[in-house]
């Protein structure tokens, strides 16, 4: 690692992303911080991406068009291609502040075995005017596992996007690749796996990311059998792996509340999932979390039961994923 003259890769995966991967691509070349390679691996894209990113002349971008493989291989192409001392996996959609890889690394250059992390937000308009931001309580700085249980501890969810954190070269090897097997929530299971390799997460007050959110095709939209089994197996594989490094009462009931999240989710049309995963909660000592969900959907359960209550919602409503 050179450490007077740091490089930042970030690797970014596409598909089908003519519409933003330009603007994603312009807030990093425009940051504080300008020793960054760009690689972006286009999945297989079909509408006019190459062409988006073929107006980019700056010699800091790379572009790698492959036969379409997932997200997840696309991720690890780019990684295979970078050769930086620090590692931001970002998404062809997502923005960041144009002081956040600066702010990032000066926390980090000095501690090897410690991730960065950063604010974020979300926003659905393509003018950025709906920009939230999403107040955590793990914005501090914290143990990796402690991160990790606190993160999840409320409600049984949190954000590990990836494009939050700067990583370490050396860690993201630890680590080990991108499960290539998995699509829908992916960077659970990943990043689960990195932040077990760190010591600590450091927060970054002035690192920001801008997540955009609503986009019709996008992989967190999709709600197909494939997509849910995908889901499944990244919940199973993230937390047998924090029961794996850190095994006691408060993490065993964060486990269950994070499947009872879940299994609402997947009930009534993937039943089967739901019935595994609530086999898994009983083994872990049972949930405790609320009913998550609109104010008509709590209300009709307190009447009808939430089993109910999904089951009529997907009558009424069948392409509601609440």
């Amino acid at each position: 690692m050179n450490s007077a003259n740091p490089l930042v890769s970030i690797c970014i995966p596409c598909y089908n992303s003519a519409a933003y991967v330009g603007e994603t691509i312009s807030c990093l070349l425009n940051q504080t911080f300008q020793s960054l390679e760009i690689i972006v691996v286009d999945d297989g894209s079909t509408d006019h991406t190459r062409k988006v990113l073929g107006t980019i002349k700056d010699k800091r971008v790379t572009y790698l068009l492959q036969e379409n493989k997932g997200a997840a291989a696309a991720r690890n192409k780019a990684f295979q291609l970078s050769s930086g001392d620090y590692i931001k996996f970002m998404d062809a959609d997502d923005l960041v502040n144009p002081e956040c890889l600066e702010t990032q690394l000066s926390r980090i250059q000095d501690n090897p075995d410690c991730i960065a992390s950063a604010k974020w937000g979300r926003f659905y308009e393509p003018d950025h005017s709906d920009f939230t931001l999403a107040k955590e309580k793990v914005w501090m700085d914290l143990p990796g596992m402690s991160w990790l249980i606190n993160s999840l501890t409320e409600t049984g969810a949190n954000m590990m996007q990836p494009g939050i954190f700067l990583i370490p070269r050396k860690i993201v090897e630890k680590a080990g690749p991108w499960n290539e097997a998995l699509s829908l929530i992916d960077d659970f299971e990943y990043m689960i796996r990195v932040i077990s390799k760190c010591s600590t997460i450091l927060f970054c007050e002035d690192a920001l990311l801008m997540y955009r959110s609503g986009l019709t095709g996008s992989l967190s939209g999709k709600k197909t059998f494939k997509h849910f089994q995908s889901a499944y197996d990244s919940l199973n594989l993230g937390i047998e792996r924090i029961l794996q490094v850190r095994n006691d009462d408060q993490t065993r009931k964060v486990c269950a509340n994070v499947y009872k999240r879940w299994s609402t989710i997947f009930y009534p049309e993937y039943e089967e999932l739901y019935h595994k995963i609530e086999a898994k909660i009983d083994m872990l000592g049972g949930a405790d979390i609320p009913l998550v969900g609109s104010k008509l959907t709590r209300l009709f359960s307190m009447t009808i039961g939430w089993k109910n209550t999904k089951k009529l919602k997907k009558l009424l409503w069948p392409n509601t994923n609440e």
